[in-house]
């Protein structure tokens, strides 16, 4: 049985509760014994090929029938392969960073109601995990298998993904299948073929490097070393795990008083790196003690340790994961409780991150664990030294991901792709528009369709990290909007209200899906607009005024404040915030009495304050910039 199993073989993608892309014909394929027929018998149709030499098969169906499931069977003359779960609907490609791959565990606190009612076995997700590989394109994926939405299996979908393929599915009535290739911290680089990058010297330089399997495991050693050296040094030096730790140690001496959710700031602890102890005493209402509870403490930067009474009760390895801790039964007294937290910070910067929770509950009550007049936080420094080394990762080097995750997907008819990724090309903001154009173009060839339809996710605000000036995300949402106007069948979404100004992966996923959604939706209406939000049209001065109109003729709305984000330049370039204000399909900006006015821009900042222009339906428009006259 084992020696058949290998005489005719399917990829991964071709597996039991796949779906099929409905609308036009598709492509099938495998191995098999070289010369040997291949059969394929499916919706009361046959479909027949012959093994190559080189001991691949391939063929193109007709359309299919939508709907299932239907019974698929694949068989030679030495075998045959059955399958009972075969969907023909939708198949969505959804790929990019973090952002698409962060799973509904992360954000179900937000969405309580997630897990209710949510089989369906017409969502379904195929997850392709991390893998890289410098030389060329694979083959086939290392693993992975097509899961349904249901109870046992949502907390580990990408919560983008599910919601979008929900949206869709909910409006379509049809099976959705959702292809996730994603990494958290992968810039575009890595998503790109070896031929569009070959021209760019820099980056044929990195990839000539890392085609050298003995480079790549010695940077990827030496990285990880580093890492564990710094850490291990802390530990080694650290004051606070001396013979009485300090998590164990209730005196007061050593201990300063510390204004908490914030910066670790002040003369002593000015760019600190490091360990820094963190402690809060707290009473509990007499019904919570003794009981099990939920100790939520925002995000801190950079790692924690946190204890409560001198039980460790969770712990974190990196800034951005909300801490969502556990605290047992039998912990908690009615008073005189001590949350200790072991912090480490790599390279200053370190902070209970303002404007997040930070408190313990449980049915039986809730207690507050911000610092108050009576009851601040407090802090102690471990050991000070140098700054950690800076990570580099392998995932953030060109087109391995492209070669290891993406390109053994192009044989899979799919109805088209959704694009969630940016951030981490804020540190070359000024490429980002060609290689945005290159990995649509490349793309689109790589799955042989010049119009495989395209969704672009734009960046939504975000600020706690970046500086003020020159972050770069103005300019990478910019390059998405123009790549969206300059190549057909792209779609952009605006996201700019969804994001949270404290916080890289923002919870609002299922709004932000059922945007792209809706773009995804448009396609099959054959609504050609790029922008679902209102779009500038023209800009022209008029009395002491800057008028920009925006199409479609409809009346603009400006949600969340008065409209604050607004600015004009003369001819020294510098921008300067005016008073704007909207008439129906227009917006009005005052120009100052002193000031040729020759350039407008809106929303152009990490997180735009005040209030956003949005169209009657409630989609924001795009952050953009325009010359006058």
């Amino acid at each position: 049985m084992e020696k058949k199993a290998l005489q005719l073989k399917l990829p991964r993608l071709l597996q039991e509760g796949m779906v099929l892309q409905r609308g036009k014909p598709v492509t099938l394929w495998g191995e098999g014994l070289p010369g040997s027929r291949v059969e394929i018998n499916f919706q009361g149709r046959k479909w027949e090929t012959v093994v190559g030499k080189d001991s691949r098969w391939q063929l193109l169906t007709d359309t299919l029938q939508t709907g299932g499931p239907f019974p698929m069977e694949i068989r030679s003359r030495e075998c045959r392969i059955s399958l009972e779960q075969v969907y023909v609907g939708d198949v969505w490609l959804c790929s990019g960073q973090s952002n698409m791959e962060l799973p509904i565990s992360r954000v179900k606190d937000a969405y309580p109601y997630v897990f209710q009612n949510c089989h369906n076995p017409y969502i379904r997700l195929f997850h392709v995990k991390e893998h890289f590989n410098f030389h060329g394109p694979e083959q086939e994926l290392e693993s992975g298998e097509w899961l349904e939405a249901d109870s046992d299996t949502l907390a580990g979908f990408s919560a983008f993904s599910y919601f979008f393929a929900k949206y869709v599915n909910s409006e379509s009535k049809i099976p959705i299948g959702i292809i996730n290739v994603s990494k958290g911290g992968s810039p575009i680089e890595a998503w790109l073929s070896n031929a569009s990058v070959a021209d760019r010297p820099v980056l044929g330089k990195t990839l000539a490097l890392f085609r050298d399997d003995r480079y790549a495991a010695e940077f990827i050693e030496k990285n990880e070393r580093q890492q564990s050296d710094w850490q291990n040094l802390l530990k080694a030096r650290d004051a606070g795990l001396a013979s009485v730790p300090w998590y164990q140690d209730w005196h007061d001496e050593g201990w300063e008083p510390m204004e908490l959710p914030g910066w670790f700031s002040g003369d002593r602890l000015h760019n600190f790196s490091g360990v820094i102890w963190l402690r809060k005493r707290f009473d509990v209402p007499s019904q919570m003690a003794g009981k099990p509870a939920d100790l939520w403490l925002g995000t801190i930067t950079d790692s924690d340790e946190a204890y409560v009474n001198g039980c460790l009760v969770g712990e974190t390895g990196y800034q951005y994961p909300p801490r969502k801790y556990k605290v047992p039964e039998g912990i908690l007294k009615e008073y005189g409780n001590v949350l200790t937290i072991r912090v480490l910070c790599e390279r200053g910067g370190g902070r209970l991150t303002p404007g997040k929770e930070y408190c313990l509950f449980s049915q039986e009550g809730r207690v507050d664990l911000r610092g108050t007049a009576e009851r601040k936080w407090e802090y102690r420094i471990g050991c000070r030294c140098s700054p950690a080394p800076m990570m580099d990762f392998i995932i953030r080097k060109p087109t391995e991901l492209f070669n290891g995750m993406l390109a053994p997907c192009m044989n899979m008819t799919i109805k088209g792709v959704v694009w969630y990724q940016g951030e981490s090309n804020d540190k070359n903001p000024e490429e980002y528009e060609e290689y945005l154009r290159r990995l649509v173009t490349s793309w689109r060839e790589g799955w042989g369709e010049k119009m495989l339809p395209f969704i672009l996710v734009q960046l939504p605000s975000f600020a706690i990290d970046l500086p003020e000036q020159n972050s770069g995300w103005p300019e990478i949402r910019e390059a998405q909007r123009k790549i969206s106007h300059e190549l057909e069948k792209v779609k952009l979404t605006v996201n700019l209200d969804l994001g949270e100004w404290n916080d890289l992966h923002p919870l609002r996923k299922k709004e932000a899906g059922e945007r792209a959604a809706a773009a995804a939706l448009e396609f099959d209406a054959g609504d050609g607009k790029t922008e679902q939000g209102p779009v500038p049209a023209g800009i022209r001065k008029e009395e002491g005024r800057v008028i920009v109109t925006f199409e479609p003729a409809e009346k603009l709305l400006v949600q969340g404040g008065r409209l604050e984000a607004a600015e004009l330049a003369g001819e020294n370039g510098i921008f300067y915030k005016v008073q704007a204000w909207t008439e129906e399909n227009r917006m009005i900006v005052e120009c100052p009495a002193q000031m040729d006015a020759k350039e407008f821009r809106y929303a152009w900042s990490n997180a735009p304050e005040g209030g956003l222009l949005c169209n009657l339906r409630g989609y924001p428009a795009s952050p953009f910039r325009m010359r006058i006259g």
